[in-house]
């Protein structure tokens, strides 16, 4: 892996950091705590934000601000990311694409949390009501910033602004006609958190 990839250059986080101002905002003035799981996905719906990444961003902010609603926020450490760090992160964007255009559930599953894994599903349930398959291929990191890491209690978690190519089609299921999409990239964040002395997993993904 070209370790340049991830760099202190933190041009990406600066592009995406007013993105992260209006979710905090958003969350503080639309509080999900209390809502039934119909409720609170009607609720992110209306935000205009998957259910998982609103409940990461919140819980960030709840660590970084002191806590929502009043809850005090667990202590939380700074955390060294290393490079074989982001040679995982690199590696789960490739495999999680990768798979998700497979619809491979049990591939997502060992790579996700079950909140994301979720989600995923739920997306890829959609597709196959409408009769597409979303294929993904070539994906290819072309640059990463880290914007934190830190530990709370027995948990690691790091965030990490992404830029990435890849082929991202819409197919017929009958026909294999492509509907829509072709090469294109994404800027996203991606949250990735493991146990102590455990594997990354993927529990975020924040689109730009």
């Amino acid at each position: 892996m070209n370790t340049g990839l991830f760099g202190g250059n933190l041009e990406l986080v600066d592009d995406i950091a007013e993105d992260f101002g209006h979710v905090k905002t958003r969350l503080l003035e639309n509080d999900l705590s209390g809502l039934s799981l119909g409720e609170e996905q009607q609720r992110a719906d209306d935000l205009g934000k998957p259910v998982n990444v609103l409940e990461s961003v919140e819980h960030r902010f709840a660590v970084l601000f002191g806590g929502l609603g009043g809850n005090a926020a667990p202590t939380a450490e700074p955390l060294e990311i290393k490079r074989e760090d982001f040679d995982s992160f690199e590696r789960l964007l490739g495999e999680i694409q990768t798979a998700y255009g497979r619809e491979d559930l049990a591939a997502l599953r060992a790579r996700v949390t079950p909140e994301m894994l979720s989600y995923y599903a739920e997306e890829l349930s959609e597709n196959a009501s409408r009769g597409v398959v979303n294929e993904i291929s070539d994906v290819k990191l072309l640059q990463g910033d880290l914007a934190e890491a830190w530990r709370e209690g027995d948990t690691d978690y790091a965030t990490v602004a992404i830029r990435y190519s890849l082929n991202d089609q819409m197919v017929d299921r009958e026909s294999g006609r492509v509907v829509e999409g072709g090469p294109d990239e994404a800027t996203e964040v991606w949250t990735f958190l493991r146990a102590r002395g455990g594997h990354w997993l993927v529990s975020a993904i924040q689109q730009t």
